[in-house]
């Protein structure tokens, strides 16, 4: 380093500047790298690590909120449909949509009708809380299906194969035959965005964000 004055002023003058600039854009490209390779690993793992906040409090199926990976196919009651977007850690956004869905998403009993049996009709939404939410009385009699107004009773879906959803319940609302209410539930934006759900999601997100990002720029720089 050599030291000179000018007019009073105190200059100094960097040797080998250009290998110190080289040096600072090398790390500038590994930050770019080690950020670019956190992205990636968050539009893949992200998903996965939502579900499991989900279904730590919602009785329903890991497979059925989180994308299809690779060539595996799809389950048949998918709760809704999952988004991701974004090329930087600030604009990533995962995008969830999903219908009202049934109770056969949530370890509904029993899953059909037992023919010309009376039964309850339960489901379990939050693990380990059961709750009734209809029931079917013998046929002509109040609550069975000629009554004017009808508990939530299971009516088949018409659905053929025996992997599909057979039946789901209704209420009748009056005499007329097609004046139905279909039950729903919950939605999959529902549950992820929950009191119950949200903030695990927030924490469990964060933590894997420094996780990777640590991971990707200490492996850049060599440090790892």
């Amino acid at each position: 380093m050599a030291k000179s004055f000018h007019k009073g002023q105190w200059t100094v003058q960097l040797r080998n500047a250009g290998k110190l600039r080289k040096d600072l854009d090398d790390i500038k490209a590994s930050n770019a790298k080690a950020v670019k390779a956190t992205v990636s690993d968050m539009r893949a793992r992200a998903p996965g690590a939502i579900a499991s906040c989900v279904t730590a409090i919602y009785n329903i199926k890991k497979s059925e909120i989180t994308p299809a990976s690779g060539k595996s196919e799809k389950p048949k009651k998918m709760a809704g449909s999952i988004r991701v977007s974004g090329e930087t850690i600030d604009e990533m956004t995962i995008t969830y949509t999903g219908r009202m869905l049934t109770p056969t998403h949530f370890g509904m009993t029993p899953k059909t009708p037992p023919k010309g049996k009376k039964y309850t009709l339960k489901q379990q939404v939050i693990k380990g809380e059961s709750k009734v939410i209809g029931r079917y009385l013998n046929t002509r009699t109040p609550g069975g299906p000629y009554a004017k107004r009808s508990h939530n009773i299971l009516m088949g879906t018409g659905a053929k194969s025996v992997d599909k959803v057979a039946a789901i319940p209704f209420q009748r609302m009056s005499e007329n035959r097609t004046d139905l209410r279909k039950f729903t539930t919950i939605s999959m934006p529902q549950m992820i965005t929950s009191d119950r759900v949200a903030p695990s999601i927030k924490e469990r997100l964060s933590n894997m964000l420094r996780e990777r990002l640590d991971h990707h720029m200490k492996r850049q720089l060599g440090t790892k």
